[in-house]
């Protein structure tokens, strides 16, 4: 019971003074996405064109120290600065939800200036440990608070699927995730100690560290339950309206219905996740006050009547503002059927990757384009073929540079069942033509290369490629940029592992890996008019995000599965079957964090 009512108390003062809660994370919310972080991105876009530096990403960190200092000093003081402002934002944060809490009566403008006063604490003997806290524990604590500020420390999906077949690095990376979630409950107090006690973050961590001590097990489940109530909150309201917009689709205002049925969707969302982040942020502030109920929650009834027009104004448009989108998305003007790309020619597991049989089988699904991949063999030919080794496909320990390409036409690879023969990039292009498939081809590198490998390309295959509508992509940007210059009607493409903010480039577009692609890099290249193409993308859900983030194109493994996705989005679903869409896929609703 008394467990029940630790939670309970939570509840109750969320209930006391949800308004003020609410409008506090709602000016926090909207001052960050709306200015600080489209600043950032503005400031960060204006360094790397200063620079005349195409694109920021993990491959070209180190030449950016060696060849551009400057922009990499300029850089750094504008990470220091998010980082600044992270710190000041859940400064604001604590201050002002401690400030209502506690009935002070300390206005907007008195919050932030003792928000700001707290930047105080971090002096440089304590900033490396803050750098630590927000970059290692925030992120994997993640349940607890999410800030734009730092939505792009993120784990991307190749590499998780690179660690899933080491088993060793994979039982690491748990450990890390175990260890980082243990520190993130020993250490939740250190913000609250530092901010609302003035203490320095050290001391704030060794006080946190004590306060939690054998403590541990009580507030992770804690924490565990309040996620729980959340996630169930959110399911049952969706479900609700869901079940409402099916009983409604079989009448004359399906779609009036429609439009209020997922206003009222979005607007729980946003509610729901204020008052997630409020009760987290009030656990973290008093987690023992709560629990023995030494806090007094009492509702306080003076409102001042300039928050009310404010709140009425806010709750007025952003319902307008709502409507609008409902509108719009239940009638699918806000997504455009992306291109479909097999990835490596399969579908499934249909056959063996890069190979001819393979191909055959997939061009009957009719996708868009194939995407494949070649490498130089040892007499100067092209392979098809994407690993840098035949151990995995062959068993033999070899590089495509150490075989002829005769040798490599004599291999069997083996993938899912299925056997098949190396193929020369001739014989692959053939069929292709022949099957009308259009391809994407994917350039893979090496050192051991010989220095007019791409010429040699250009030479060879550049004509036809163009004749038939064909592309080339490569995680090379200076390939592609010199492929590019020589055959400008060739499409190329730069494929981006990890993207930090949006590139600037005179290539074709970019093939983005999707845990880092996002609305706003999308809006920005393609105000570039330039193409960007998700990869590679094989869960129903990331490919429905995909879609409604209208990417151009969508690589995956499973091309039936990307076909039935988007036939859902535009062959004219049920407006119920938007709506289950978008509660289930596209929305965040129900994840306890504060969204902005």
């Amino acid at each position: 019971m008394k467990f029940l009512r630790d939670i309970g108390g939570l509840f109750k003062e969320f209930g006391a003074r949800w308004g003020s809660y609410l409008l506090l994370m709602g000016l926090v919310t909207a001052i960050t996405s709306g200015v600080v972080v489209p600043l950032m991105r503005w400031t960060a876009a204006g360094i790397l064109s200063q620079s005349d530096i195409p694109y920021l990403g993990v491959d070209n960190l180190l030449s950016l120290f060696t060849q551009h200092p400057l922009a990499a000093f300029e850089l750094i003081v504008m990470l220091l600065v998010v980082l600044l402002l992270a710190y000041i934002q859940f400064a604001i944060l604590l201050d002002g939800l401690d400030n209502i809490r506690r009935r002070t009566g300390l206005g907007v403008r008195a919050v932030v200036i003792e928000g700001l006063r707290d930047v105080r604490h971090l002096k440089p003997s304590g900033f490396g440990f803050f750098i630590l806290y927000l970059l290692l524990v925030m992120p994997f604590a993640g349940v607890i608070i999410h800030t734009q500020l730092l939505a792009k420390v993120a784990v991307p999906t190749f590499v998780l699927e690179w660690l899933a077949t080491k088993p060793l690095f994979g039982a690491l990376v748990l450990i890390f995730y175990v260890a980082m979630a243990y520190l993130g409950v020993r250490w939740l107090r250190v913000l609250p100690i530092t901010i609302l006690k003035d203490q320095s973050l050290i001391v704030a961590a060794r006080e946190s560290w004590h306060e939690t001590r054998g403590k541990f097990w009580t507030y992770a489940l804690r924490l565990s339950v309040l996620a729980t109530i959340f996630v169930l909150i959110g399911f049952g309201w969706s479900a609700l309206l869901i079940e409402i917009q099916t009983l409604a689709d079989s009448t004359g205002i399906a779609f009036g219905v429609a439009i209020v049925t997922l206003t009222l969707l979005i607007a729980g969302q946003i509610l729901l996740s204020g008052m997630s982040s409020v009760i987290y942020l009030l656990f973290l502030i008093a987690p023992d006050d709560v629990a023995t109920g030494r806090v007094h929650f009492a509702a306080d009834q003076s409102h001042h009547w300039f928050r009310r027009v404010v709140v009425l104004i806010a709750s007025g448009s952003g319902i307008l503002i709502m409507g609008a989108f409902s509108g719009f998305y239940m009638k699918g003007a806000l997504t455009e059927a992306p291109l479909t790309i097999s990835h490596r020619g399969v579908d499934a597991g249909n056959g063996v990757q890069n190979t001819i049989p393979a191909l055959a089988k997939t061009s009957r699904l009719n996708p868009d384009y194939v995407e494949m991949d070649l490498h130089e063999t040892k007499d100067g030919q092209f392979v098809v073929l994407h690993d840098e080794n035949l151990k995995t496909l062959a068993g033999i320990n070899k590089t495509p540079r150490e075989l002829t390409l005769a040798q490599l036409q004599q291999i069997t690879v083996s993938e899912n069942g299925h056997h098949a023969k190396l193929a020369s990039f001739d014989d692959y292009l053939a069929a292709a033509n022949a099957l009308h498939q259009k391809l994407i081809v994917e350039l893979k590198p090496t050192k051991a290369d010989s220095s007019d490998m791409l010429q040699r390309f250009i030479d060879r295959y550049a004509t036809t490629l163009v004749k038939h509508g064909d592309w080339v992509h490569s995680l090379s940007y200076a390939l592609m940029v010199k492929l590019h210059r020589k055959v400008p009607k060739l499409p190329a493409n730069f494929i981006m592992p990890f993207s930090l903010v949006a590139p600037q480039t005179q290539l074709s577009g970019y093939t983005v890996e999707e845990t880092t692609l996002d609305d706003s890099l999308v809006d920005a290249v393609h105000r570039q008019h330039k193409e960007i193409w998700a990869w590679t993308v094989n869960d129903r859900d990331a490919m429905t995000q995909m879609v409604f983030a209208d990417v151009d194109g969508i690589i995956t493994d499973n091309l039936t599965q990307l076909k039935q996705v988007i036939a859902e989005q535009n062959d004219h679903p049920s407006y119920a079957q938007r709506l289950e869409v978008f509660a289930t896929t596209l929305s965040d609703f129900g994840r306890p964090v504060m969204s902005n």
